[in-house]
């Protein structure tokens, strides 16, 4: 699904990853997990994925205990390059969302690169940053910080599927206040999160 649905919406995709520590340029990629919503805000559940990457050597114990990615499903999972381009295939020219964006989009972009050597180059916008800017007065940081102050339940958390749906839920709740404040497009979203960041 590409461009706008019937009623003329854009579709968005919401993504978050799993890796094996927190360099971007040596640690590994765990999973992925992506769901797409609509610019109105719809988020849209039957329209997700959640990818496996599969690993030459499972992950330390402590980090399975983060992101539940077990040994046996790491050493099992999609091969790297097929993960990569299912990925791609899924999120195809849409722009995409995340919560600290730059963790998610550096991995993505390394590994892209070396599996499959295809420019990476959709939009990103950070929640991270737009949230900020929206509510200024709001002394908070995680994402965890962010659903609580919304009251949005999250049932399972740091598995890249449920964390790509908490954000997603999150973004449905920030894109109404965007708008109300002048920014009714992605475009204009990202401006405004920029901008904050550079006033802040």
């Amino acid at each position: 699904m590409m461009g706008r649905d019937a009623d003329g919406h854009r579709r968005w995709v919401v993504v978050d990853v799993e890796t094996s520590g927190m360099n971007v340029a040596s640690d590994e990629l765990i999973s992925i997990g992506g769901v797409a919503m609509r610019d109105d805000g719809r988020v849209l559940p039957g329209d997700s994925i959640e990818i496996v990457v599969q690993q030459g050597q499972a992950s330390a114990r402590e980090n399975i205990l983060v992101h539940g990615v077990g040994v046996a499903a790491q050493l099992n999972g999609v091969d790297p390059p097929t993960a990569i381009g299912m990925f791609m295939e899924f999120v195809s020219t849409a722009p995409i969302v995340a919560f600290h964006a730059p963790f998610d989009r550096g991995f993505l972009a390394r590994v892209i690169k070396f599996y499959v050597n295809q420019p990476f180059d959709n939009p990103w916008l950070d929640l991270a940053e737009l949230a900020p800017a929206l509510y200024p007065k709001l002394a908070l940081r995680s994402l965890d910080e962010w659903l609580d102050r919304f009251g949005i339940p999250v049932q399972a958390r740091h598995s890249a599927a449920s964390d790509a749906f908490a954000t997603a839920l999150l973004a449905s709740r920030l894109l109404p206040e965007a708008r109300r404040q002048g920014a009714p497009s992605f475009g204009k979203m990202l401006k405004l999160a920029r901008n904050a960041r550079w006033l802040g």
